[in-house]
């Protein structure tokens, strides 16, 4: 804390201090047992103050310190405020200053309003209509002297200018200065020295009142943030299925509740934007998953199709009641400031401000997580992005800062676990019925050592290996979930780490025989599109495994030539053109082999992020192998690609297939999630002898023989 804050501090609280003295000196004793009542009820409502839904906290209590001064004096009125201190502000080692300054300002707050009101010609004691100005007045001195005192703070803590700290707080307190004004005039209007009851009864009433209104504010908060859980966890549940970053949505919310908040926006708007930002990726849920697991840019049909999530996210929500808002924002998120966006085309302040900042957020949670510089980030200003929204998130230092409390798990199955393992009650039960169910073999605690349910050390699966995520676990502080193999048993865990106070809980699910299954499952599939495409393609498209590929790389190696930019398909096709002028070949035959090689090579680039084109030469057998580290081809796809001219999916490569299986005398093709392989082979030799000696049989697998 800067030196000069500690000394307004310690300037305050001496002042405070020398004027309760002061005040102390006139304070009547037969006044005394009223206020220490009044007293208590005003430190009941400190102590249970209301919070609002926009974070803001109302007690009410300084209405008894008004009333007290109309009805008694000055110091019967600092005593209600010693009294609601001491009741709020637990008196710790740690809370001695904010105790003393907090008294100390209530107390310079309540003499200045006092004061006011005896100057303004206010008789404590004699409380009447007229004096109902007077008493406004002094009111709305107190919250002048104390806006004007705290605002010191505030600005020099929050690194804010001065005025601009004050002319907010006077905004934040408007509402509650015209409750508290209005509480005050009729509770003072109500007191009687000879008749009580009437003043007694309306007391309780505020008392009731207030209660109840913390009562149903803390439901509606805890409601909308169970509103808010749900959200989170339906998000998390697209990412899981999308392959998007985990807890994405949750942080673009976050992020995009800030930036409204900093705007000035009303409660009802921010909340609109929070929302829409938690669900801002709804409608990638009716695209096909392949889009987002693709590595590689899209084609333009797959880029079409993911341009239509913002309408169709729009659409779901836009059913939820209450959620119309949020509808509108989800429709135009991906709107840019230049009119280059989607899907209408907007530019400038146009576009719905709710939706510049979910694209604001939304962009600065790519970025960080992509590990780049806030630079980048700037530099969107003005392109993709509103410039004054980008700086306003620049101002904002802890946007990156997620709330322990507010973390949640990864998964579904997380979630479940982290419930139950920490519930010592449960565990059992959870043994017992769930995780015979679920199919877990092993639950172990670790606290330095492995063990068991009743503390016992333990021996455990791919122990070096599970280390590693405890200690992850512990850095992060979060559940940490991992696919291990065991080297000596090659049995296979599915195992998850969820932090449990002091120790690590890790639970392992034996999922050997499923992956197995998965795997045969995957081999029957493939072998029967292997022979229904051998089948309509006549034997000129070979499915094979990537193993088998490797073996078709015989005979003379020529050369390999990395496929990383549009200009390799230029040097690819020039080092086949190269190879190809040592042969006598008709000038459509070398044309026919160039145009599948560019084909082959510019599908890497359409549907990869890099390849590499090899050649091989075996007899007169030219074999041009093109590999990428794609997502794959989709196979169900494949028998139409063969077979039908022009026919396109956003996974297949369209007219690609169709002319290759023309102008190629063989292709053999392997592909997977890490990828695919295509090789092209072409008889140089073009003779009706030297294509029946090509037809003679290399490959054989199961019933289907490949030459």
């Amino acid at each position: 804390m800067p030196g000069y804050l500690k000394n307004f501090i310690y300037t305050v609280i001496a002042t405070g201090m020398a004027v309760l003295l002061l005040m102390l000196s006139g304070l009547k004793i037969e006044f005394l047992p009223f206020v220490l009542a009044i007293g208590l009820i005003a430190g009941l409502l400190e102590k249970f103050y209301v919070e609002l839904p926009n974070g803001t906290v109302f007690s009410g209590s300084t209405t008894f310190t008004f009333v007290v001064m109309a009805v008694y004096g000055i110091q019967e009125a600092v005593v209600i405020e010693i009294i609601i201190s001491l009741i709020s502000i637990p008196l710790l080692k740690s809370e001695k200053i904010k105790f003393l300054y907090n008294t100390s300002q209530y107390i310079i707050c309540t003499v200045a309003a006092g004061y006011g009101y005896l100057w303004s010609g206010g008789i404590p004691g004699t409380f009447t209509w007229y004096d109902v100005p007077r008493l406004l007045v002094a009111i709305a001195l107190y919250y002048l002297v104390n806006i004007t005192l705290m605002s010191v703070i505030i600005s020099k803590l929050s690194e804010r200018k001065y005025f601009a700290t004050w002319i907010e707080m006077v905004q934040d307190g408007l509402l509650i200065h015209l409750v508290i004004s209005l509480l005050s005039v009729r509770l003072a209007l109500s007191y009687e020295l000879n008749d009580q009851l009437q003043f007694w009864i309306e007391t309780l009433f505020v008392l009731v009142v207030f209660l109840a209104l913390r009562y149903a504010f803390s439901l509606f908060i805890n409601l909308r943030k169970t509103y808010l859980t749900t959200m989170e966890s339906l998000t998390q549940l697209t990412e899981n299925k999308l392959s998007i970053s985990g807890g994405h949505a949750t942080r673009v919310g976050r992020i995009a509740r800030k930036i409204a908040e900093k705007v000035k926006l009303s409660q009802d708007e921010i909340d609109s934007i929070h929302y829409a930002a938690l669900l801002h990726d709804l409608g990638k849920t009716y695209l096909e998953e392949k889009i987002f697991q693709k590595r590689g840019p899209l084609t333009l049909e797959e880029e079409r199709e993911y341009r239509k999530h913002p309408e169709i996210g729009a659409d779901m929500v836009k059913e939820i009641a209450g959620l119309a808002k949020s509808s509108e924002y989800i429709r135009y998120h991906h709107e840019c400031w230049d009119g280059t966006g989607f899907p209408a085309g907007m530019s400038g302040e146009h576009i719905p401000l709710g939706a510049r900042i979910i694209a604001a957020a939304d962009q600065y949670d790519h970025i960080f997580y992509k590990k780049k510089s806030q630079t980048d980030f700037a530099a969107l200003a003005g392109t993709k992005l509103d410039p004054q929204v980008v700086e306003i998130v620049l101002e904002i230092a802890d946007l990156q800062e997620e709330p322990r409390e507010t973390a949640m798990p990864a998964t579904i199955e997380e979630k479940l676990i982290e419930n139950l393992v920490f519930s010592e009650v449960r565990k059992r039960v959870y043994q017992s019925q769930l995780l015979d169910k679920f199919g877990a073999s092993l639950i172990v605690r670790y606290d330095g050592d492995f063990r068991n349910e009743a503390g016992d050390s333990i021996d455990i699966p791919c122990r070096e290996q599970v280390i590693t995520l405890v200690e992850k676990v512990r850095r992060q502080q979060g559940g940490v979930r991992e696919i291990l193999e065991e080297a000596q048993s090659r049995k296979i865990y599915d195992v998850y780490c969820v932090p449990s106070g002091d120790q690590v809980s890790v639970i392992f699910f034996d999922v050997t025989d499923i992956l197995e299954y998965e795997k045969k499952q995957e081999e029957r599939v493939r072998n029967l599109y292997r022979e229904v495409i051998y089948s309509v393609t006549q034997g000129k498209l070979l499915l094979v495994e990537q193993q088998e590929i490797e073996q078709l790389k015989t005979g003379v190696y020529i050369s390999s030539h990395p496929i990383l930019t549009k200009t390799d398909v230029v040097n690819c096709r020039r080092r086949v053109q190269e190879v190809l002028e040592s042969r006598p070949l008709p000038p459509k035959v070398r044309y026919n082999i160039l145009l599948g090689t560019s084909e082959a090579v510019t599908n890497v680039l359409k549907h990869a992020t890099e390849g590499q084109m090899s050649l091989y030469m075996v007899g007169d057998l030219l074999r041009i192998f093109v590999s990428d580290n794609g997502s794959g081809i989709d196979l169900s796809e494949l028998p139409r690609t063969t077979l039908m001219a022009g026919y396109s999916t956003k996974h297949s490569a369209g007219w690609g297939f169709y002319l290759l299986l023309k102008v190629m005398d063989r292709i053999v093709l392997s592909t997977g999630s890490q990828g695919t392989t295509i090789m092209l082979e072409i008889n140089l030799v073009d003779t009706p002898e030297k294509v029946a000696a090509n037809n003679i049989t290399t490959l054989k697998e199961g019933n289907v023989h490949y030459a």
